[in-house]
């Protein structure tokens, strides 16, 4: 392990980057043991371990009849994902602080990753009292406007093995624990097109959210106004609701979807 800046360097990890580095800047075909290692200054013993482990885990694969190493499912989902996500808040940071402007009222821009709603960006209002949630900060699915945004819009088993590993916890009298009437909220909020939080995680919280979709129409981001209960009743509801509608669409139309 070396040092590097204020950090530590773990060699075998830096080793096994470089190599899908030298991969993903390598031909389609991919590339052979000898030449991954000859780029990379290794041994092929040491390279052909890194190779291995990352083959196990699906970042490479092989060709059974040319052996060239090329990258494989896991690293493109990794690549994939993190565009979609600096690309996602980037375009979408426009159209939450007009919302913001036009709602007064906290924005978020929430994603679904490893079955928790996670903020990926936030435009904050100026109001005395407001909502406070960090970028980054992870939620439960079942009982945020965002969640069920999130939810609704997943294949049926896919959200099903979601809930079967996350339960649905009770966090305020208005949680909704029972799988059959989260069932009956989640078609809800796709027949309608938003989703509603009537303090559901935090007393005195409200939430409404809407879907953002990506270039294909798939759902990948919910955009949501939050506020103290108090300030976002039905009239303030329905007020905001077609603004939150407009921005999430716009959002959608610069990642590309035309539908």
């Amino acid at each position: 392990m070396s040092r590097e800046g204020a950090g530590f360097v773990m060699q075998s990890v830096d080793r096994a980057l470089a190599i899908l580095l030298v991969l993903a800047r390598g031909p389609e075909a991919g590339l052979p043991l000898a030449e991954i290692s000859r780029a990379l200054g290794l041994n092929q013993s040491t390279c052909h371990h890194l190779l291995a482990t990352l083959k196990a885990r699906r970042f490479v694969e092989q060709d059974p009849v040319s052996r060239r190493y090329r990258l494989g499912i896991k690293a493109v989902e990794v690549g994939q994902a993190a565009v979609q996500q600096v690309d996602l808040a980037r375009v979408a940071l426009p159209h939450m602080e007009q919302l913001m402007r036009a709602a007064q009222e906290n924005v978020n821009l929430v994603i679904l990753e490893d079955d928790s709603a996670v903020y990926v960006a936030q435009v904050p209002c100026d109001r005395t009292v407001r909502m406070f949630t960090r970028i980054g900060e992870r939620a439960p699915l079942h009982c945020t406007g965002v969640g069920k945004v999130l939810l609704a819009y997943l294949p049926a088993a896919e959200r099903a093995d979601i809930l079967a590993r996350t339960g649905l916890k009770r966090f305020t009298p208005a949680t909704i624990c029972d799988p059959a009437a989260l069932a009956a909220e989640l078609e809800k909020v796709k027949a309608q097109g938003y989703a509603l939080d009537r303090e559901e995680r935090e007393r005195d919280v409200a939430c409404l959210a809407a879907p953002v979709r990506d270039y294909r129409g798939r759902v990948v981001a919910a955009l949501s106004v939050s506020a103290p209960a108090s300030r976002l009743g039905p009239a303030r509801q329905a007020e905001i609701l077609p603004r939150l509608l407009e921005k999430a669409a716009a959002i959608a139309r610069d990642l590309g979807w035309n539908g």
